[in-house]
């Protein structure tokens, strides 16, 4: 049997005031394509709906967007277009970005944006000279890319555009450089190119070519020669030992590339535990090892082992995790009653530990005037008996050496009776004996008490 359930609900929430609150901004670190347009985003809602003339601070000056022909910022919206004819330089809006979207209620920030242009710098004028090396020796060629921006990934080739074959005893290191365990007669046929592509361009460098030096003839035979067996030494680290920092959540990467005759095979293990489970992953022939969303717990000394038939040596890297700032507690927006109490609270963790600054509507919270209730204890603010009027924003800034965290939350003191919220009349079809769920939004300050009741057909 269907049945029918009237749910009487609804009203008008266009006239709840509220401050303004940051809905969508461009990342942190933003890179852009030099032959584009550059689109740096802002939106903001609030109510009233928050100033479209949003000020952009770029480094210590502030857009004047009605003197500038090339900049244009979105209808009911902080976004900004900037764009550009032939021969112009988008490199003139590199910098620091900050939009702040206000009404009368308070001020919102957004993150401070870093503006990059992308750029792809050519290689260095040279001419390599022919590689002489001994059959059976070790051999690196250096890739040494220009540092571009993002940096490049790098892929070796000849100079007809033949890959590189890589196996253990060639293969490109995570510096781009191409190692040689050892070198044979046959890697003097081809030439080497170590190749960089950037975001929107590829450039390869002036290719090297081998002589390889072969032994004589041994006794036993004309057509054989003796290539010298080798012990394994390390090319890439060099040493004993080292150590690599890596931030908390990102991907650690260690690498170990070992000269010798024959190939030297490699093997990892952690000291004192095993490597990270369902984490650690073995690449590049077993030449890289990476551990992916690293945690505290994946500090340590890993050591890489390189082995042939003549002995084998080891490697230890010391591995320290630090940490950017991360949220324990992030603040949220609070709604209070005329003299209600309540608490805006901002924790977070890093190594090391962050600095954490508050803000009201974006100035330091130590220099604003004095506020009636309101009180600043370490990561909390507390609020006694707030008035009308007390509405603000408030920004946790959590800081450390790696990086920083910004959170908006805003104090809105309302004092309006209860409110349906949602369709009026809604007609909700079930069927008999099933279960279904009924919902009642509802708004006011204070909060409201709710009760359900069933309405006679």
């Amino acid at each position: 049997m269907l049945l029918h359930v009237l749910i009487v609900v609804g009203a008008d929430v266009s006239t709840v005031r509220q401050p303004p609150t940051i809905v969508k901004q461009s990342v942190k670190d933003y890179i852009v394509d030099p032959r584009d347009n550059i689109l740096i985003e802002c939106e903001a809602k609030g109510n009233p709906q928050p100033t479209h003339s949003f000020p952009w601070g770029r480094l210590t000056e502030f857009f004047n967007i009605g003197k500038d022909p090339r900049v244009n910022m979105r209808k009911r919206s902080g976004t900004l277009d900037i764009s550009f004819r032939s021969g112009e330089r988008p490199e003139d809006y590199e910098g620091v970005y900050q939009c702040f979207a206000s009404n009368d209620l308070g001020v919102a920030l957004s993150h401070k944006i870093q503006l990059h242009v992308s750029k792809a710098p050519l290689w260095p004028k040279e001419q390599p000279k022919p590689v002489p090396v001994t059959e059976g020796s070790s051999l690196v060629l250096p890739c040494n890319p220009p540092p571009g921006l993002p940096p490049p990934t790098t892929f070796w080739m000849s100079s007809t555009m033949t890959s590189i074959e890589q196996d253990q005893r060639v293969s490109m290191g995570l510096n781009g450089d191409l190692y040689f365990s050892h070198v044979l007669s046959r890697d003097a046929q081809t030439d080497y190119s170590c190749n960089a592509r950037f975001l929107f361009t590829i450039q390869q460098k002036n290719p090297f070519t081998l002589r390889v030096q072969t032994s004589e003839y041994n006794c036993i035979s004309i057509y054989s020669r003796t290539i010298p067996e080798s012990t394994p030494s390390f090319l890439s680290p060099l040493g004993t030992e080292s150590s690599k920092t890596v931030l908390r959540d990102q991907q650690l990467l260690l690498e170990c590339i070992a000269a010798g005759r024959p190939t030297p095979t490699i093997s990892w293990f952690k000291k004192g535990g095993e490597l990270p489970e369902n984490k650690a992953t073995l690449e590049n022939f077993n030449k890289t090892l990476r551990v992916s969303s690293v945690s505290e717990e994946d500090a340590g000394e890993y050591v890489c082992m390189a082995t042939n038939r003549l002995g084998s040596i080891r490697h230890a890297i010391s591995v320290h995790v630090k940490a950017a700032p991360y949220w324990l507690d992030k603040p949220t927006n609070l709604v209070l009653a005329p003299d209600e109490n309540g608490r805006l609270v901002c924790r977070a963790n890093g190594n090391p530990k962050p600095t954490i600054q508050w803000l009201v509507n974006g100035q330091p919270l130590n220099s604003s005037l004095p506020s009636h209730g309101r009180q600043l204890l370490g990561d909390t603010i507390l609020f006694r008996s707030v008035q009308m009027g007390s509405s603000a924003v408030y920004q946790c800034n959590a800081s450390n050496q790696h990086g920083y965290l910004l959170a908006n939350a805003f104090l809105n003191v309302l004092d309006m009776p209860p409110r349906m919220l949602g369709p009026k009349n809604q007609v909700i079809k079930v069927i008999e004996n099933n279960r279904t769920f009924l919902d009642c939004p509802f708004f006011g300050s204070p909060l409201p008490d709710l009760r359900w009741s069933a309405c006679p057909e």
